[in-house]
């Protein structure tokens, strides 16, 4: 047997040989590779997240564009909706009355046939209406639907806040006038551009009926509607008929109620029994306008039996129609 310390020599240098014979590992290339790694790493998450911000903006952007166009496209029949309306509060003879649609897109109301306007669905009047060519986000021109008791014309007299009018949309009644965006042609519309409304409107809006419908767009329909209800022309055109009532203008007014009060040196007594004349110490009741003098347009138009009206005192007095009212004094 070899001494002990032979023994321990050897197992000495069997240790040496097996450490020369296993590769050595560069620490300054290890790290490298970590480096390197990490890069990799790190640029993959960046086009990761580079691709989906790509397609979050995408939607986002498409969304938004969408939510544009409706919000353009209601600003478009909103500003149509106020033309109309200051139309129908500014006539001069007939207050609350509408033009015609226009038979082309050169926004002109067309002159009555008779009594009656040519067509009661056509272009908005834009031009008539001196609002300029109003257009929605697919550049077309609006539509525009009357209801015909509304026409400006005598025939259609009287013309006040309980005229009735005959167009619906969704089955709601007492729509004196409809305001459509046409959108972009859907494949069946192939006869743009003209004056085709079966081209512009949808199912039944283009069927000719005073039943008009709205709808979620869809590939069917897209038409965009605005429903002008009769008690918004007339929430206007009555405020109007009650500073014509009280008397316009500088004291002493040319008629109404402040003419009466400059010629009595008060205001009148109210009428109780809706016979247009004021009874004796009655306070509240209706208009005694068989003792005014009012504007000419007002009675033709059923206006004063519509009136009610309270005397406050010798020099204050209040009128009222709907939900409209209005003080009046000296």
């Amino acid at each position: 047997m070899p001494p002990a310390t032979e023994v321990r020599r050897g197992v000495i240098a069997g240790r040496r040989t097996l450490r020369q014979q296993q590769p050595r590992i560069d620490p300054h290339r290890l790290a490298s590779r970590s480096r390197q790694s990490g890069i990799a790493l790190m640029a993959m998450l960046t086009l990761l997240t580079l691709f989906g911000l790509y397609v979050f903006v995408g939607r986002l952007s498409a969304t938004q564009y969408k939510l544009g166009n409706v919000e353009t496209d209601a600003a478009i029949l909103a500003e149509a909706a106020e033309a109309l309306i200051g139309r129908a509060a500014s006539d001069g003879n007939r207050p609350g009355s509408l033009p015609c649609p226009a038979p082309s897109d050169a926004g002109v109301a067309p002159l009555l046939v008779g009594n009656e306007c040519p067509a009661y669905i056509g272009r908005l009047p834009w031009s008539t209406l001196r609002v300029g060519a109003l257009r929605d986000s697919a550049g077309e021109l609006l539509w525009y639907a009357l209801s015909r008791g509304l026409r400006d014309d005598d025939s259609a007299q009287p013309i006040n806040s309980q005229t009735p009018v005959e167009l619906t949309l969704d089955g709601a009644p007492n729509i004196a006038a409809i305001i459509f965006s046409p959108q972009a042609p859907l494949p069946n519309q192939s006869g743009r551009p003209g004056n085709t409304v079966s081209d512009y409107l949808d199912a039944s809006n283009s069927d000719g009926d005073s039943a008009y419908v709205s709808s979620s767009p869809s590939a069917a329909f897209n038409d965009q509607v605005l429903a002008v209800p009769r008690r918004a022309i007339f929430r206007v055109v009555n405020q109007r008929v009650l500073v014509e009532v009280g008397g316009p203008g500088l004291s002493p007014s040319q008629w109404g109620l402040r003419k009466y009060y400059a010629d009595n040196g008060s205001f009148p007594w109210a009428d109780s029994d809706a016979d247009g004349y004021g009874d004796v110490g009655a306070t509240l009741g209706y208009l005694p306008y068989n003792e005014l003098l009012l504007a000419a347009w007002l009675s033709p138009n059923g206006w004063p039996p519509l009136i009610r009206y309270e005397r406050l005192g010798t020099d204050s007095a209040r009128v009222s129609v709907d939900s409209s009212t209005l003080d009046i004094v000296p």
